[in-house]
């Protein structure tokens, strides 16, 4: 008896599985290729779109601009609020999840950072956070919280003098960058590809080495680099750069090097700092990509890795190779210079606070507490 009860057992949650299965890869087949993104206090959100009458309502409304509402946190699991129009619905019983964004009696977004089980429309579900960090992105707790929908994020307008660049796949990148912006005053930039569905790990990552050998072999065309999203953020405004990246393949991610192609320029000059991960791999080939896209940086030190064994005390690690590039008396530097009065110690100094027995050739320098740029000729 004990033996068929353990047979039933196996073949119930074989059965489960399937359906599991079945569940996940009509969910894949049930989303829309265009995503929607959900900004609040200047930080941008991807959200996957299911496919149906709702979201491709909202999809053709948001084609003609943004729209902003405002929400309130709810119960303890979820922000939601009038959206000020309606959408058709398709209400299901069902328990949504942390991340899911819900249409509630067909005017009503609901944003869901805990669990909740209703009656509801699906619109989507946020991207890569965990549920901590939904609770901080969606201000749980808080009232009129300001929050807009579109079809394109926003960037920062400049904050602060350093701007965290990165790119993200399997959300460890985002995890460094909320580390490292925990630690810092930085503005942050997320580059987006403007393929949203490239599943870059497929069959052996093959879809990302293809990326990453039309860049090697003609690394200086603008063709041979994947499209990312529209970005509008001027890097004239800062004076420090930190790149956050994966490794694929021992090289820098293909989508954060179309960003670097076509702005890493614009770094030269300045301040720029290298975070690496990846599962194990050594990093050099990242930072030579960096290098490369990168020209006349004043780079900050060496490069941090952050690899599969430590990616959990990253926040320590990050912390020490603060410490090590000495970005403390960076930014100071940066924010002294940066003030109405120029007065400051006699002298040359590089931004590093060392002093210089005379000007350098080319990049940023402090002469006499005045912020000066020198260009080799």
């Amino acid at each position: 008896m004990k033996a068929f009860t353990k047979i039933l057992m196996i073949m119930f949650a074989m059965i489960m599985c399937s359906c599991s299965d079945s569940d996940n890869e009509a969910m894949a087949q049930n989303t829309l290729p265009q995503k929607m993104y959900i900004t609040i206090d200047g930080v941008s959100q991807s959200v996957t779109l299911y496919d149906n009458a709702a979201t491709r309502e909202l999809v053709n409304k948001l084609q003609d601009g943004s729209v902003t509402v405002t929400l309130n946190s709810s119960g303890g699991f979820e922000i939601w609020g009038a959206l000020g129009f309606s959408l058709p619905t398709s209400n299901e019983q069902i328990t949504a999840q942390p991340g899911d964004v819900i249409l509630y009696n067909g005017s009503n977004i609901c944003i869901m950072y805990g669990s909740n089980s209703w009656s509801y429309t699906r619109l989507g579900h946020i991207d890569g956070l965990s549920e901590s960090e939904l609770r901080t992105f969606l201000k749980a707790g808080e009232s009129n919280i300001s929050v807009t929908l579109s079809l394109r994020p926003s960037y920062p307008q400049p904050s602060s003098k350093t701007l965290l660049v990165y790119f993200s796949y399997t959300n460890h990148c985002h995890e460094i960058a909320q580390s490292l912006a925990s630690q810092i005053d930085a503005d942050m930039l997320r580059i987006y590809p403007a393929d949203k569905n490239q599943q870059y790990e497929a069959n052996g990552y093959a879809i990302g080495m293809q990326l990453l050998e039309a860049i090697n072999a003609n690394p200086n065309s603008a063709d041979s680099y994947p499209d990312i999203d529209p970005v509008a953020v001027p890097l004239d405004e800062y004076d420090t750069f930190i790149i956050v990246t994966p490794l694929w393949w021992s090289k820098m991610a293909a989508i954060l090097q179309t960003y670097l192609f076509h702005h890493g320029a614009e770094m030269a000059g300045k301040n720029v700092g290298l975070i690496v991960s990846s599962h194990s791999s050594g990093i050099s080939g990242v930072v030579a990509d960096a290098e490369r896209l990168i020209p006349n940086a004043e780079w900050m030190g060496e490069a941090l890795w952050i690899n599969n064994a430590n990616h959990s005390n990253r926040a320590a690690l990050i912390e020490n190779w603060l410490t090590d590039i000495n970005y403390s008396a960076i930014s100071t530097i940066i924010e002294d210079i940066n003030t109405d009065s120029h007065a400051g110690p006699s002298g040359i100094f590089n931004l590093s606070g060392q002093r210089l027995t005379k000007a350098p050739e080319s990049g940023i320098y402090i002469e006499n507490g005045i912020k000066k740029i020198a260009t080799k000729r």
